[in-house]
């Protein structure tokens, strides 16, 4: 004869359920949803610190992209800049020693031409070599003119010192001939004039003294 299994939890349940009262069971069933809302409120809130935290990883991960952009940024550009810059600079050096040698031997220059024309001395010209004299102290100033000119153009080209006009801070030849000229005195131009107008005074006092001679001597025979 066959045993059927039967399982004694399921009778006492089913046995439990058939003798629950209505009331009982719907208090079951509020107790076990106000758990799963209880649940779900738990689920949700850790839902939202893993929101949280998550948007912190995705600033921190978006800052950190941004920082990676601004270190390459910033280091193109100053390796760029320094680069370009040591050229410049390097360039700029050459022109400064060249313009350095260059200044030194004018400079050097100036001192030995100022010297021989400071070292004329008009008052010890003898009426005999006046005008060779002149002549000489003339040529000296022209060359020196030339030079001085020549020098000044040298160092303008390299265009180191520029006042905010473009033109050169050093006084050209031009520049330096109408400062001489409106500083000169009155008691400076009659003296030039003197100089000029001596060699012909003398020259006239020759003649005026040969005609009165000559004439004196006709006037004998």
């Amino acid at each position: 004869m066959g045993t059927d299994f039967i399982d004694d939890d399921l009778l006492d349940s089913s046995s439990e359920q058939s003798t629950e009262t209505p009331a009982a069971r719907m208090t079951r069933q509020k107790e076990q949803i106000t758990n799963k809302v209880a649940d779900t409120a738990e689920e949700i809130e850790l839902l939202k610190m893993r929101q949280i935290e998550l948007e912190n990883e995705k600033k921190s991960l978006e800052e950190m992209n941004r920082k990676q952009d601004e270190y390459a940024r910033s280091k193109k550009e100053i390796i760029e800049n320094l680069s370009r810059n040591i050229i410049l600079m390097e360039k700029d050096e050459v022109r400064a020693n060249r313009m350095v040698e260059l200044l030194s031997t004018s400079r050097s220059r100036f001192k030995d031409m100022l010297a021989e024309i400071r070292d004329i001395q008009e008052d010890s010209w003898s009426e005999d070599v006046f005008e060779e004299e002149l002549d000489k102290a003339q040529a000296l100033i022209e060359s020196a003119r030339m030079e001085y000119s020549k020098a000044i153009a040298k160092i303008d080209a390299e265009s180191w010192q520029k006042s905010s006009d473009g033109k050169t801070q050093l006084a050209t030849i031009e520049d330096a001939t109408r400062g001489s000229i409106a500083n000169k005195s009155f008691l400076f131009w009659l003296k030039v004039g003197l100089a000029f107008s001596l060699p012909i005074i003398f020259v006239m006092l020759l003649l005026f003294a040969a005609f009165v001679w000559l004439g004196g001597l006709g006037s004998g025979l």
